[in-house]
């Protein structure tokens, strides 16, 4: 597997936990602040860039 698979399953795997969790962010109200601070996080632990 090359650096650019790697890459993209990584971002790939941040994305859906990012997306179930805001999911969840959102049915549950959770402030935006907060979660924008958590899904910058699952970002950074994935090692990825998310870019808006």
């Amino acid at each position: 597997m090359d650096n650019s698979e790697t890459y993209d399953s990584k971002l790939s795997q941040a994305r859906s936990l990012a997306s179930q969790l805001g999911m969840f962010a959102e049915e549950n109200d959770i402030p935006k602040d907060l979660w924008d601070s958590l899904e910058a996080t699952i970002y950074d632990f994935y090692q990825v860039s998310h870019v808006r």
